[in-house]
């Protein structure tokens, strides 16, 4: 199992906007192969500031995911640049 640790960080004021977000990137890897699940958090300390585990079968569905571009990925990545305070970040972590 993979999980791909992602940090978002929403603009000031979007942050009801970013969940609404997350929901339809949600619907979209439901429908993904080798997509597991997604936990979304937020910091705390920093309201503006979220943590999405998302968790994949193997790398690879993962990597073909990330790769794979149709119409509404475009849009939710359109949508996100609105949203986002600069691109979010990665880290891969694997189960031992």
């Amino acid at each position: 199992m993979i999980v791909d640790l992602v940090t978002f960080r929403v603009k000031s004021g979007k942050e009801q906007e970013f969940e609404a977000h997350q929901q339809e990137w949600l619907a979209l890897m439901r429908r993904s192969r080798g997509f597991i699940n997604q936990v979304i958090m937020r910091s705390l300390e920093n309201p503006s500031e979220y943590y999405a585990e998302v968790r994949w079968v193997n790398r690879d569905y993962r990597d073909r995911f990330s790769a794979h571009e149709d119409k509404e990925s475009r849009t939710l990545v359109q949508k996100g640049s609105a949203i986002l305070d600069g691109p979010p970040g990665h880290r891969l972590l694997e189960s031992v």
